[in-house]
């Protein structure tokens, strides 16, 4: 009796361990085209996590194994590949086109085995939030057949027919940019009803074959705004009387900035990573006075020229730099047999640091970087105090907002603080323990991403 029971518990435990087997459907939501492609993605993977027995392979977790496999996951055949190694039921991926003054959704569901096209649902909604909606109202309803027939697709190796019955699908080839699609499409007839848009997939080409390509990363980033410098220069210890301490209230500015992957055109792998970095400002001469009312003119410009590695994080971005970089500010006196109250400076400096760029939403994103600055000179502070030894970090922040797909508006601020050791001697002309040079720079303007 005993053994009865033990074999029937036994049968029972198998029984639920493989049909929750079976209810685990592995779906991944891949690249999307077009406007607010990110955001419509995400609204679809947030639909999905909620929906019972729907476990969803990250497309980070895709991209990784991509790596590994050495395959393309834009590629029907890397596709294949990817749904075989992790186990895929489904894999989807869609556009988002404005027409008439509507966001039009298209969203396309492959199975995990062979990549055959199984369904196909379309929405719309007149702004981005509206398509949230739609998404989370009626993407569920009208795409989870689709999802059940690539469960099964996957499970058979092939489409699986009206009749029930698995096939192995012709495919054809893919309009640009968009995945292969399968010539099987059907779904059974008591459910083409609800679902007559995912039983025919036949003009899924038109649907792609104007959308917008893009690269997952941008090869190109170029901007240019107009802002402030602010500057203080301040003594610590002062002895001789001349030494004073040297603010500079702001002067217009001008910046520049430009970012190029020359690999990122032709792949997202890792040599996408890999970019020349150049960043510049020059503010216009500006009058000052010292507390006699000497009247002088104050000049300031900066650059960096160097390498940096940008490493995809989903959306998001780590990055580590380094580069050759220049500080210059110099004071004149409008009058002669005037001395300056401050040294001019030329800080030389290699510029190392790391960074991010966080995707706070489809349009928003922020830009932290903090650097040391290791120096190679400093000008004529370096002859005033000529034992000096300096030392300092920056950091920056820079949010930019997308306008359209490719241009951006965007502010940017940066911090920079250079800590000075004079070391100085008794017979020094000048003579002061140290000082604290600081820069605080503030920018508005607009760029473009390619």
């Amino acid at each position: 009796m005993t053994r009865k029971i033990l074999i029937l518990v036994t049968t029972v435990f198998c029984t639920f361990v493989v049909s929750g087997a079976r209810a685990d459907t592995r779906v991944t939501v891949h690249d999307f085209y077009g406007p607010y492609a990110d955001r419509v993605r995400d609204d679809i993977v947030n639909l999905l996590e909620r929906q019972s027995g729907i476990t969803i392979v990250s497309q980070a977790q895709v991209e990784s194994t991509a790596e590994r496999l050495g395959v393309d996951p834009s590629s029907n055949e890397g596709r294949v590949a990817l749904g075989r190694e992790l186990q895929l039921s489904a894999w989807m991926t869609g556009v988002v086109k404005k027409r008439s003054g509507k966001l039009k959704l298209t969203v396309v569901v492959f199975d995990g085995a062979q990549h055959s096209l199984v369904g196909r649902t379309r929405l719309s909604g007149k702004t981005a939030r509206k398509l949230s909606t739609e998404i989370k109202d009626h993407l569920w309803r009208k795409s989870r057949y689709a999802i059940m027939f690539a469960t099964g697709a996957n499970g058979a190796g092939g489409a699986v027919t009206a009749n029930g019955t698995a096939t192995a699908a012709a495919e054809t080839a893919p309009a640009a940019g968009a995945p292969a699609v399968s010539s099987d499409t059907t779904l059974p007839a008591d459910k083409a009803a609800d679902n007559a848009e995912l039983a025919s997939a036949a003009d899924l080409e038109d649907d792609y074959g104007d959308a917008p390509t893009r690269r997952k990363h941008s090869a190109f980033l170029a901007s240019v705004g107009v802002g402030s410098p602010f500057r203080s220069l301040a003594y610590s210890s002062p002895i001789t009387t001349t030494l004073g301490d040297y603010t500079m209230s702001g002067a217009p500015m001008f910046d520049f900035n430009v970012a190029f992957y020359p690999a990122a055109p032709f792949t997202d792998g890792v040599a996408s990573w890999f970019g020349l970095d150049l960043r510049g400002a020059f503010a216009l001469s500006t009058p000052t006075s010292d507390r006699d009312g000497n009247k002088f003119n104050s000049r300031y410009d900066s650059y960096h020229f160097g390498l940096r590695a940008r490493v995809p994080v989903g959306n998001h971005y780590l990055s580590a730099f380094s580069g050759y970089a220049m500080n210059r500010f110099a004071i004149t006196s409008e009058d002669e047999g005037i001395s300056a109250p401050a040294p001019s400076t030329d800080y030389r400096m290699i510029r190392s640091g790391i960074g991010g760029e966080l995707a706070l939403n489809e349009s928003l994103r922020l830009g932290l970087d903090g650097s040391f600055l290791s120096f190679l000179s400093v000008g004529q502070i370096g002859k005033w105090f000529p034992r000096a030894q300096a030392a300092g970090f920056e950091l920056a922040a820079a949010a930019s907002y997308n306008v359209t797909q490719g241009i951006f508006a965007r502010f940017a601020a940066s911090y920079q603080r250079t800590f000075f050791d004079f070391n100085g001697q008794p017979d020094d002309a000048y003579r002061a323990q140290g000082a604290t040079d600081q820069y605080l720079s503030v920018s508005l303007g607009a760029g473009v991403r390619l």
